[in-house]
């Protein structure tokens, strides 16, 4: 794994959205891993092949993990969520978010959690990396942003609405 001076950098393909992904070693078993510039304390134990408790940011969890070269299917407390991880530094130390900024976006949740508020509406325009919505997942408000200029088509949630991995939240054009 990657040691504090030797991050692990990613993109995770979930969905149609790509996420940066970096983890650090930060001790036996212990991680900070970086999604999307949101930074989470883990902790992670092998329980058998295949299988790992985790406690991320002191919210404990269970997953089985299944692999086929760089997909990725995780069944993480009764959720599933398949993903596609890459090695950043095999496409030039860039992450594949250009594949994402061209053309229309479709915005995802990354994980489980709850809309708490949504910071645009159909017909705004809006820049690359720029707040579209905030979703609360495992006690968190994270802020989901554009990978790329556009305009919002449409927004699919409201807040408090109740979101599942990889659920489309908007449309951007």
């Amino acid at each position: 794994m990657a040691s504090a001076r030797d991050p692990l950098m990613l993109a995770a393909r979930i969905g149609g959205a790509t996420r940066d992904v970096r983890i650090i070693e930060v001790g036996p078993h212990a991680y900070r891993v970086t999604i999307d510039g949101v930074e989470h304390a883990v902790d992670a134990r092998q329980l058998r092949p295949g299988s790992f408790s985790l406690l991320i940011d002191q919210h404990s969890v269970t997953c089985d993990v299944r692999c086929d070269g760089d997909r990725y299917r995780i069944d993480l407390d009764g959720r599933t969520v398949e993903l596609t991880l890459v090695d950043a530094l095999r496409h030039g130390g860039v992450s594949l978010e250009a594949d994402v900024v061209e053309g229309p976006q479709e915005i995802r949740a990354m994980m489980p959690g709850k809309i708490v508020t949504v910071l645009v509406a159909a017909g705004d325009a809006v820049e690359k990396d720029q707040g579209i919505l905030v979703v609360e997942a495992m006690k968190m408000e994270n802020e989901v942003k554009s990978a790329g200029a556009g305009v919002v088509k449409e927004v699919l949630v409201r807040p408090g609405q109740a979101v599942e991995a990889g659920e489309v939240l908007a449309r951007l054009e």
